[in-house]
């Protein structure tokens, strides 16, 4: 995530199939993006020592706490660590999720027009 960029993406790459999957989204709506990752590790059901996995999560905060605790922070490296929303409030945000056949990883997805 480029803070000079209006946009913020992530793309996943399938090079067997030269396929690329991604999402794009502002960054004004979510300046965050949490990354984990799942290895065997888990042995309870559902995974039972079988799943691999990785996930990219864009939000609006940096870390899976509670909400007193992202409050207290307020923010970090500059950037707030929450989102706050007045009684009945809305907010209406957009990002796209984009597949695309690729000969290799995309350097970059732009917002689509």
């Amino acid at each position: 995530m480029n803070p000079a960029r209006e946009c913020a993406f992530f793309v996943a790459f399938a090079p067997s199939f030269h396929l690329a999957f991604g999402y794009i989204w502002k960054q004004s709506d979510f300046p965050w993006m949490g990354i984990w990752e799942e290895n065997h590790s888990r042995m309870n059901a559902p995974w039972n020592g079988q799943s691999l996995a990785r996930g990219m999560e864009f939000g609006v905060s940096p870390f899976p706490e509670s909400r007193r605790a992202m409050t207290e922070r307020a923010s970090l490296f500059g950037v707030p660590t929450y989102r706050w929303l007045p009684a009945r409030g809305r907010a209406e945000v957009e990002f796209w999720a984009l597949t695309r056949k690729s000969e290799a990883i995309p350097e970059s997805l732009e917002w689509p027009d």
